[in-house]
């Protein structure tokens, strides 16, 4: 027994660390990023914020079917299902989502000025925020299929090769972001206008390659061949995973844009902090997100064999060093937390009300890093409307209605908004806990 947890975790181990380095230099390669766009203007960095906001709310749409896809795949695998039983799974999914993300193109690219207007951005940020999420959104389909490809990739337990194209995106951003936002070799300075650019032809040049990958060495054997009634049964139970999964991200999202709409009222000095915070304690969670992106993986196989006790056993383990590692990351930045907001801004207003941001966090990741695993281990065995039902409320009434009576209503600002976002996390995390140790969650196995 002892050898088969032990088996387990270096397992866990071996799925987790590559999706941590990419998680860390992709952070790495945003914040400089940041730090790129900060040296042209402070208000590039808030412009492009609000616009990723937006869009990730697209984005977050795209995992009905990716969400799905790759709990069902992993579940598939953990059965011991052949190629030809998960092709009308992966063909449906790339179909449709490649569709899906056409719509979000013209949606995002043609509507950005009116998408930026209801969020009521600041003139002084609206013009960059506007070039960046034409640009980017124009070209949302390619993303669609990347995350699609990706999520394929991973359930498969290639988290080494998922890493290895996620490395090499960002250095071609981080390359074109130099030159293209600075106008080097002889090009115009483009700021936010070049960052769009940028991560458009490094989202295409990778979303190429991962798909030669994918049909080449990973399903050599998949038949390109339509076939349109499994595909429907198929996209049935998908969607009947997928849709509260991404629910549950949606509601996140649609909650962090709502929050982000109080933060602009109180000016583009929160609006930037908010930025820069948010970048800055992503490197928090990333273990979190890496270990629970992995856990996810080894349930589902756990749960298409029905090996339940190996499952939970797992998943605490997970959840404990989750979270140790996570207050260990924040503890370190707290005390650091003026130096590192002064590496991307001088004003000092933004340095002040970022270090208080920071201090307040420890609520909010105590919670985020045991929800990171525990939600990915209930979506990788099926059970996805629990965590749907507890996250509609818990994140309107804490992230968004807590959130504005200590912001707004109190007058407590960004601090407040920040604590808010944290008694959500806390909320549900305790309640998951419940529910993954009753076990329940085996009766949605769908393999």
């Amino acid at each position: 027994m002892e050898n088969n947890r032990l088996s387990s975790r270096r397992q866990l181990f071996s799925l987790t660390w590559p999706i941590f380095l990419e998680a860390v230099l992709f952070s790495i390669i945003g914040s400089i990023d940041t730090l790129m766009l900060s040296g042209y203007a402070d208000n590039a960095v808030g412009g492009v914020g609000v616009a990723n906001q937006i869009l990730s709310l697209f984005h977050v749409i795209t995992n009905i079917i990716t969400a799905g896809t790759g709990i069902l795949c992993a579940q598939y695998i953990g059965a011991g299902k052949s190629t030809k039983e998960k092709q009308p799974l992966i063909m449906g999914a790339l179909l449709f989502n490649g569709l899906l993300g056409i719509l979000f193109s013209i949606i995002t690219g043609a509507g950005a000025g009116l998408l930026l207007q209801l969020m009521d951005v600041d003139p002084s940020q609206y013009g960059y925020a506007r070039e960046y999420m034409t640009i980017v959104g124009s070209f949302m389909f390619v993303q669609t299929i990347a995350v699609t490809i990706s999520a394929l990739i991973r359930a498969h337990g290639k988290t080494k090769t998922s890493m290895v194209f996620s490395v090499i995106m960002n250095i071609i951003n981080l390359g074109l972001n130099y030159i293209l936002i600075y106008g080097k070799l002889g090009l115009p300075s483009m700021g936010a206008q070049g960052a769009a650019i940028a991560t458009v032809i490094s989202k295409c040049v990778i979303c190429v390659a991962a798909a030669v990958y994918l049909f080449r060495f990973v399903l050599p054997d998949l038949s390109f061949r339509p076939q349109w009634r499994t595909m429907r049964t198929a996209m049935g139970q998908i969607l009947a995973i997928g849709s509260p999964a991404a629910g549950e991200q949606i509601s996140y999202t649609l909650s962090k844009l709502v929050v982000m709409a109080m933060v602009t009222q109180l000016g583009p000095v929160a609006v930037n902090t908010y930025s820069y915070v948010n970048i800055v304690v992503g490197y928090v969670y990333l273990f979190s997100m890496a270990i629970g992106q992995g856990t996810s993986i080894m349930v589902g196989w756990d749960a298409g064999r029905r090996e339940v006790d190996k499952a939970k056993e797992l998943c605490r383990f997970s959840t404990n060093v989750s979270t140790l590692i996570a207050l260990g990351v924040l503890g370190i930045l707290c005390l650091l937390r003026r130096q590192v907001m002064d590496l991307f801004t001088n004003d000092p207003a933004i340095i002040t009300m970022g270090a208080a941001v920071i201090l307040s966090d420890l609520v909010l990741e105590v919670g985020r890093s045991r929800n990171l695993v525990l939600v990915n281990a209930l979506r990788a065995a099926g059970d996805v409307r629990y965590p749907l039902y507890i996250g509609l409320f818990s994140m309107w009434f804490f992230s968004v209605g807590v959130s504005w009576l200590l912001g707004i209503g109190l007058g407590w600002g960004l601090v407040g908004i920040w604590i808010g976002l944290g008694l959500d996390e806390c909320f549900r995390a305790a309640l998951l806990q419940v529910r993954w140790e009753k076990g329940r969650w085996i009766e949605f196995v769908k393999a």
